[in-house]
């Protein structure tokens, strides 16, 4: 299997379907992928979608859906997304995703892309850059924002100072058009089989992103942005 797509799912029947179309016209047939997805336990809509879809596929290598009943997922019912480490929100995630990482071990493919399910592969070719960039290096982020309508929040972020700390978004010192190195990556990310045997994701005040970002820095593993590739 070449590309092995997916991440926690909770509520998204809203969006499910551009997602799995815009995976559909990518230029890698679905024969060369996979998907797998951590589920919450009281979601009959997205569970729907996910297995009608299936269904209809059969020609994707592997489908692997997981529900972890014991572990509460939460919505954004407003349409915004306000987590607080002190609530749990990412240590949940940090369980969720590293479930995924189990599996992804098992299964074995040659690209694990952990894409979350708002995140749409616009570009037909996003899917093959990715995997071609990812021969020379070891996880790669396209472009995307973590906020719908404007762009004071790409999924990049900077070490203010000790990496490991303290995370900030230097908005306006990126570079665009480019493939450069970045401290902390998310949202969409493209690893080799290094990256996803050997990493973790962990709790951080900021997300399970920095946390994961920091645990590749402890293991000298490079993070990139290719911001010359955008995914809404």
């Amino acid at each position: 299997m070449k590309i092995l797509i997916g991440g926690p799912v909770y509520q998204r029947d809203w969006i499910l379907g551009e997602w799995f179309d815009a995976i559909e016209r990518q230029t890698i047939p679905l024969s060369d992928l996979g998907f797998i997805f951590e589920l919450g336990p009281d979601d009959e809509l997205t569970h729907k979608v996910l297995t009608e879809w299936h269904a209809a596929h059969p020609e994707v290598q592997s489908f692997d859906m997981r529900v972890m009943p014991k572990l509460k997922h939460r919505a954004h019912p407003d349409g915004r997304r306000i987590w607080r480490a002190k609530e749990g929100d990412y240590s949940r995630m940090s369980t969720l995703r590293n479930s995924i990482l189990e599996r992804v071990r098992c299964i074995r493919p040659e690209r694990f892309f952990s894409l979350d399910s708002d995140i749409l592969l616009e570009h037909p070719q996003t899917l093959e850059y990715l995997y071609h960039l990812t021969e020379t290096k070891d996880a790669v982020s396209p472009l995307c924002y973590m906020f719908p309508k404007d762009k004071a929040y790409p999924n990049i972020m900077s070490w203010a100072g000790v990496p490991g700390l303290r995370a900030c978004r230097m908005v306006g010192t990126y570079p665009k058009m480019t493939v450069f190195k970045a401290d902390i990556i998310m949202a969409a990310v493209m690893m080799t089989p290094r990256v996803y045997d050997s990493v973790n994701y962990k709790d951080h005040p900021q997300g399970e992103d920095p946390g994961w970002s920091f645990e590749c820095y402890k293991a000298g593993i490079e993070l990139w942005s290719a911001s010359n590739i955008y995914c809404p």
